[in-house]
């Protein structure tokens, strides 16, 4: 799971670079590139900086509240400005974009 999130993530770096507002929504078991404090160990780039360098673009980035929930992750696990969001904030976040990237 770790290598596919890797690879969509260098992927939306690239694709919402242009755009002028961005939203990156983590679905399933995705949510857990969200957590904090990753120690990848070289097995792959990391993928809270990758997280961390959208935030940085002012991409918007949300886990889905219940996917969290059923992966015991709370938000105080996530990367700060991570936010657990519903399925209406997650509908929002989609009009609001220019590009929307789900995972």
């Amino acid at each position: 799971e770790a290598e596919r999130v890797n690879a969509d993530l260098q992927k939306a770096v690239q694709s919402l670079a242009a755009s002028r507002r961005a939203a990156y929504n983590l679905m399933g078991d995705a949510v857990q590139a969200a957590r904090a404090g990753q120690d990848p160990r070289g097995a792959h780039a990391s993928l809270e900086l990758m997280l961390v360098g959208l935030l940085e673009r002012a991409v918007d980035v949300h886990c889905c509240g219940a996917c969290c929930a059923t992966r015991g992750l709370a938000e105080d696990d996530l990367i700060p400005s991570v936010r657990v969001a519903t399925i209406h904030d997650l509908a929002a976040a989609t009009a609001r974009s220019d590009k929307v990237i789900s995972f």
